[in-house]
């Protein structure tokens, strides 16, 4: 009895499509920078890659039965789960109590890194996302002791609530080629001379 299964062709038409989509994203291949914590990206094991998407459908009843949907307005408030590696020095804890001291339990924005780079000094990624309002609860307290565990790091859960406007929603945010800041400035200026850029040095652009 023969079996019913792809060709060699037709596995190698669909490698080649996969090859043209990217490589697969490695889960580890991201970090998450808090503001004002930088070094701490390092203890951060586990959270939540930013995405753009919409909030739940709503449900539309038309006469006579007809049941359909429209789509919610686009998401912007989001929750994710926290783990992150305690040390012999205690840097979560004294985290944890920053947040609520200094911070008000609120810590102004971080930024999410992924796809590795180069192996600079810099933290740098393929794409960034900044989340902003990050409200840090560590509701579990500092970790659970075990005077059993032996073997095992000690790990500290944290919920996190953020606002996520998409790379889009920040003026200046990088794009796929120039900076939004930049198209705006180089718009007005040939609305109003038709001035193009000329040069630049340090970031800065010289029109002409």
């Amino acid at each position: 009895m023969k079996n019913n299964l792809p060709s060699l062709q037709a596995y190698k038409q669909q490698y080649v499509t996969a090859k043209s989509l990217g490589a697969a994203m490695l889960a580890c291949n991201a970090v998450l920078v808090p503001e004002g914590f930088e070094s701490l990206y390092v203890l951060i094991q586990n959270f939540q890659r930013p995405m753009v998407t919409n909030n739940d459908a709503a449900d539309v009843d038309y006469a006579r039965g007809l049941q359909g949907h429209v789509a919610g307005v686009p998401k912007t408030s989001f929750e994710s789960q926290w783990t992150m590696i305690e040390t012999e020095a205690g840097i979560i804890a004294a985290f944890a109590e920053k947040v609520v001291n200094q911070y008000g339990g609120i810590l102004p924005s971080a930024k999410v890194y992924d796809g590795f780079v180069d192996d600079g000094g810099g933290i740098k990624g393929q794409r960034e996302y900044e989340i902003l309002d990050l409200a840090v609860t560590f509701a579990d307290g500092g970790g659970e002791i075990d005077s059993a565990s032996r073997s095992q790091i000690l790990q500290v859960q944290a919920g996190c609530r953020y606002m996520y406007f998409g790379n889009e929603g920040s003026l200046g945010a990088s794009g796929s080629s120039e900076d939004i800041f930049a198209n705006i400035l180089s718009s007005a200026l040939n609305n109003l001379g038709g001035l193009t850029p000329q040069s630049s040095s340090n970031s800065t652009v010289i029109y002409g």
